[in-house]
């Protein structure tokens, strides 16, 4: 089977999930959001300070910063509002910074200085290395105009001082061994959702279960680190569970492209399909994960002949294993062709 074959398989494979919608899903969005929300998007700035002050007082951190953020947007912070939006983004990104999430780091960082230009002067030799390593962050994905900016950000804040470290921050702490019995209030009460949210749903994938809940919290996911592959991830699965597969795709597509190792990024796409029950997308997907590096012994070949076994409108299993013995040294045939019978 050639290589563009196998690649048309994985692009029809794509297109049928799209081309099989009814006619009143044709065009729907593909970001995960419904066309028409439920609520008006940004709060008014009444709405906003009140909002802010209850969860402050609830102990919410996560909901105040998005409130005092949407006071910023609409000019009407005060003096003391100011100062606390800018204590809350910079302990989010300190978070940031201890778990090597560089780009929202330095947004965090920027956005403090926009709102406090004294601080941010105070700042200016640790948003100098932020920026630097937001800029080796994008280089590795090959994002040139989002490295290059990051860099001249860098040079303008005066460049990385050798003499400056980091202060080390401790390992972000592990989940609880059971379920809080106040979840909410435990997961929003970090400046950034994604400090205790991921490694509890990852521990605890049930939290996910409630869909009005699970999707609100992929809203702020998305808002505090758009770049990182395990909120990408996680907002996948999530649309994937509330039936706006588009979303999925787009979620799972920035996944690939914010992971610097796109084969790694496409078999994790893969198997968020195959969570999903959604067998032909995941054949699709294990196919172009393993022709992304188009090596013989990629494990990949023999997820993606398992699936199309199961599957066979998904593509012919027996093609893709001729095509990978072809492609294999002779030596290693007969090996790989009993590991591949055994996929």
């Amino acid at each position: 089977m050639s290589g563009r074959n196998i690649g048309a398989c994985a692009w029809a494979a794509l297109c049928l999930a799209g081309c099989s919608l009814p006619p009143w899903q044709i065009g729907a969005p593909l970001n995960g959001h419904p066309s028409i929300p439920p609520y008006e998007a940004r709060l008014t700035p009444r709405e906003a300070r009140e909002t802010a002050t209850r969860e402050r007082a609830f102990g919410h951190q996560v909901l105040e910063l998005g409130a005092l953020g949407s006071l910023a947007q609409s000019e009407r912070l005060a003096e003391a509002e100011t100062a606390r939006l800018c204590e809350l983004l910079y302990a989010r990104a300190e978070s940031f910074r201890a778990r090597g999430r560089a780009a929202p780091w330095s947004r965090d960082l920027e956005r403090l200085a926009r709102l406090d230009p004294a601080a941010g002067q105070r700042l200016v030799v640790e948003r100098a290395a932020a920026a630097a390593a937001a800029g080796d962050a994008w280089k590795a994905i090959g994002a040139r105009g989002e490295a290059q900016a990051a860099f001249d950000r860098a040079a303008l804040l005066g460049g990385v001082a050798r003499a400056w470290t980091a202060e080390p921050l401790p390992p972000p702490a592990a989940p609880p061994a059971t379920l809080p019995s106040d979840l909410e209030g435990w997961v929003l009460a970090e400046p950034a959702l994604s400090t205790r949210l991921l490694p509890l749903s990852a521990a605890f994938p049930a939290v996910l279960d409630d869909r009005p809940r699970a999707l609100r919290w992929v809203e702020i996911l998305l808002d505090e680190d758009p770049s990182s592959p395990d909120v990408l991830e996680v907002a996948a699965l999530v649309f994937g569970r509330a039936g706006r597969f588009g979303g999925t795709d787009r979620m799972l597509m920035e996944l690939t492209f914010h992971t610097p190792d796109r084969a790694a990024g496409l078999a994790r796409g893969a198997a968020v399909w195959d969570r999903l029950g959604r067998p032909r997308e995941a054949c699709a997907q294990w196919i172009r994960a393993a022709r992304w590096r188009d090596e013989a012994e990629d494990p990949n070949w023999g997820k993606a002949i398992a699936c199309t076994r199961k599957d066979p409108g998904a593509g012919d299993w027996r093609e893709i294993r001729a095509y990978v013995l072809q492609r294999a040294r002779p030596e290693q045939r007969d090996a790989l062709a009993t590991a591949l019978d055994a996929s």
